[in-house]
């Protein structure tokens, strides 16, 4: 029986990180490009180079609230170029398999129950430190139906503007 892969893909405020994962969460192949270009059209070029008919399903995580039905970003403070795009609906046109949108922390919490420091744990947060901050929460097992977007919490009502104006 061959071998079945999944494509994982991470849009983050600096880069577009796109990955070819075994069934057993290792990483065959990896792509990194600047994710400031058209996000879209680079996600496309970067998954089909990597797509074989072993390949049964596309993840994406991107900081933000995401509409995890439609596939698509609702609100990035750091990545508004990603707002509005309809993932889900773009590559599941392109490639025949189900395509998943995710908040980049909860898929990094994901990842770390099924194969990573998380494994041992059945309750953990996950804390994500790049262009922003984020956490993803695992709950008895299971991944928490939110983001904890500890990222964007008013500190200050008065001090600096975030990039999404409040």
């Amino acid at each position: 029986m061959p071998e079945k892969y999944v494509i994982g893909i991470d849009i983050g405020g600096t880069n577009l990180r796109v990955a070819l994962i075994s069934g057993r969460g290792e990483v065959i192949r990896k792509i990194k490009e600047p994710s400031r270009v058209n996000v879209l059209e680079s996600l496309q070029r970067a998954v089909e180079s990597l797509f074989s008919d072993d390949v049964k399903g596309i993840g994406i995580g991107v900081a933000g609230l995401v509409d995890r039905k439609e596939g698509v970003v609702l609100c990035s403070p750091n990545l508004h170029d990603v707002e509005g795009v309809k993932f889900k609906e773009s590559l599941g046109k392109q490639f025949p398999v189900p395509v998943l949108v995710e908040n980049d922390a909860n898929a990094a919490a994901f990842g770390e129950k099924w194969i990573g420091a998380g494994k041992e744990f059945n309750s953990f947060v996950l804390l994500t430190l790049g262009t922003g901050i984020g956490s993803g929460i695992i709950y008895k097992g299971m991944l928490a139906d939110f983001a904890a977007e500890i990222g964007h919490m008013s500190i200050n009502a008065d001090g600096e503007k975030c990039p999404c104006g409040n």
